[in-house]
């Protein structure tokens, strides 16, 4: 055989290996924001194909993968609480020890395994004890996010007959205050009305940093008047207790509202609201 016969031979075997077949657990992502923190699930989803999964296949008191192939991988973008423990921002792999009784889940810091091949309880960072439910049939492992709120969602994993859940908190003002920081510290005058806006409102929601919340949306006011800034300004007023500042804002938002409306000739389609607000701050 000549050496150019065995190269194409060679590179079309080698281009049979490399190609890309259907695997019977195939790759899954699961991303999610919890207020402002970013949550990614990536794993392997096994099917059952009629198997007894619990107790047989995966065993009762003996660390599961809690997924196929490669370790199931969670990232964190931000610290937070799971199951109620203090878990820092980064990657974890991701194990179960399925039970007759309570489930362990655990969230271990070797994260380039196979398997179980390898996972030490030493290297578990964080521990949870969880009660598993009786779900209708899942048929592929599934991971979800559920319940969510500005703090907290449900870290969901079914598959089979069962289900196993526990919460994720996030410090979202926390992370707001940190983001507002960063924004004012770099704002220009371009940017400079809608970012004091943006963190007087905030102010004005969270209650919190209101001295600052006035001196910000004034600031904005001086750099770009418009109705919006001042129904801002009336929300900080009021949270800081100056009804009579903030009704005075509100009127003055009317006014800025309707003369806009005017020039363009449509209707100011907020007055209602902004009205509505103001019979509140009474």
């Amino acid at each position: 055989m000549n050496m150019k016969k065995m190269m194409k031979i060679a590179a079309t075997t080698t281009n049979v290996i490399a190609q890309e077949l259907p695997q019977p657990s195939p790759k899954a992502k699961v991303e999610q924001r919890i207020g402002l923190t970013d949550v990614t699930i990536e794993y392997s989803r096994p099917s059952v194909k009629g198997r007894v999964i619990w107790g047989e296949l995966e065993a009762y008191d003996v660390v599961w993968r809690a997924g196929a192939n490669y370790n199931t991988l969670v990232s964190f973008k931000d610290n937070v609480k799971v199951g109620g423990e203090e878990l820092k921002a980064g990657t974890y792999s991701f194990f179960v020890t399925p039970s007759k009784g309570e489930w362990t889940v655990m969230f271990n810091s070797a994260i380039d395994g196979w398997g179980t091949g390898k996972y030490e309880a030493a290297n578990n960072v964080v521990t949870l004890k969880v009660e598993p439910k009786k779900i209708n049939h899942q048929e592929s492992l599934r991971y979800s996010i559920e319940n969510l709120t500005e703090t907290s969602g449900d870290f969901v994993l079914s598959w089979a007959s069962m289900s196993v859940s526990f919460k994720i908190e996030v410090d979202v003002e926390a992370k707001a205050w940190t983001n507002i920081d960063r924004a004012i510290e770099s704002v220009d005058e371009k940017t400079k009305a809608k970012v004091y806006r943006n963190a007087a409102k905030y102010a004005a929601s969270s209650k919190k940093r209101l001295d600052e919340g006035l001196k910000w949306i004034v600031e904005s006011i001086e750099t770009e008047k418009s109705w919006y800034s001042y129904w801002v300004k009336a929300d900080v007023q009021h949270a800081a207790g100056d009804n009579s500042g903030a009704i005075t804002s509100i009127k003055k938002a009317i006014e800025l509202g309707e003369a806009g409306a005017k020039e363009s000739g449509k209707p100011f389609g907020y007055k209602d609201r902004l009205v509505k607000a103001m019979e509140e701050f009474k």
